[in-house]
């Protein structure tokens, strides 16, 4: 007891090496829900009620040598050291079944204000749907996996990430539609690409202002491991959904193609949505080009 001050980090030490949304804090005022401020909440503005969910995780490199502390394995050098460990694509604020965030959720989307919204409207980070390298690996908790061999001495460290458990797919949206959700609204692969669900909820990820994670279709393949228990999608969309093809002017490939996306570091998109018709427009322009047209390429409507 005597020198627990000395072997126990203090709070201060503990909060300056760990996560923590301080900074974001700082900047922004966040909307409170029930007089407590958190990083996701609910507004109203108009017809649309918009709901902001913290779904987001640690970005890790999608490497696999040895000299990759990344989402699927940890660096060689660093098997014999855990103060090291990056301990894969952890999750910042948990979002599954049962979590404060879904209960939250649950209760968000059977009030009045969201009922009587014309527009319902959820926003946040990780793409449920989308052709971007951020797609895999599902969105859940990583499972770590520590192999040895016959002495004893670590051979690999790896980490896991059930599809099943996809805490979005499996948990978020059945929520979102059977409440009436009418847009979901991302941005994690800095790429545009959108998709429709049968019931007609639609997804958008419009995000696409430089650094982008590009668009995985054809022979550009993510760099995925291809000896785990788990399968990572390589191509396309790993949540099943075909991206829609932009209704307006989409761009072509070498083939004279129409694709279904726009993953481009010279070519940025944004899109706006029109409450007083419905619209959800978005439009793109070349920054190579300063003096060129910005171009109305997608449009759809909510209903």
């Amino acid at each position: 007891r005597q020198n627990s001050t000395n072997i126990n980090p203090d709070i201060a030490w503990l909060k300056n090496n760990s996560f923590n949304t301080d900074t974001y804090q700082e900047i922004f005022t966040l909307p409170k829900n029930n007089s407590e401020e958190k990083n996701y909440y609910a507004v109203t503005f108009g017809d649309v009620r918009l709901i902001v969910l913290y779904i987001t995780n640690i970005w890790r490199v999608p490497r696999l040598d040895d000299n990759a502390r990344g989402k699927y394995r940890e660096q060689k050098k660093d098997f014999d050291n855990p103060a090291e460990w990056g301990y894969g694509q952890h999750i910042f604020e948990p979002i599954n079944q049962g979590s404060e965030q879904y209960n939250w959720l649950e209760k968000e989307l059977a009030s009045q204000e969201f009922k009587q919204a014309k527009y319902k409207v959820v926003m946040f980070h990780h793409p449920p749907h989308s052709l971007g390298e951020n797609a895999i690996p599902a969105y859940t908790n990583p499972i770590q996996y520590i192999d040895r061999d016959e002495n004893g001495n670590i051979t690999m460290i790896r980490y896991e990430y059930p599809q099943k458990n996809d805490y979005i797919i499996r948990d978020v949206l059945p929520l979102l539609e059977n409440a009436g959700v009418q847009l979901v609204f991302y941005g994690h692969s800095h790429l545009w690409n959108r998709f429709i669900s049968p019931s007609g909820m639609h997804f958008l990820e419009t995000s696409n202002v430089g650094n982008s994670y590009g668009a995985y279709v054809g022979d550009k393949k993510r760099n995925i491991p291809l000896d785990y228990q788990e399968k990572y999608a390589e191509i396309g969309n790993p949540n099943g959904l075909e991206p829609i093809i932009p209704t307006i002017a989409p761009l072509l490939d070498e083939k004279r193609k129409a694709q279904p996306y726009i993953a481009s570091n010279d070519i940025t998109v944004f899109s706006i949505f029109e409450t007083e018709t419905g619209k959800v427009s978005s439009y793109y322009f070349d920054t190579r080009q300063p003096n060129s047209e910005v171009v109305k390429f997608d449009e759809f409507k909510l209903f």
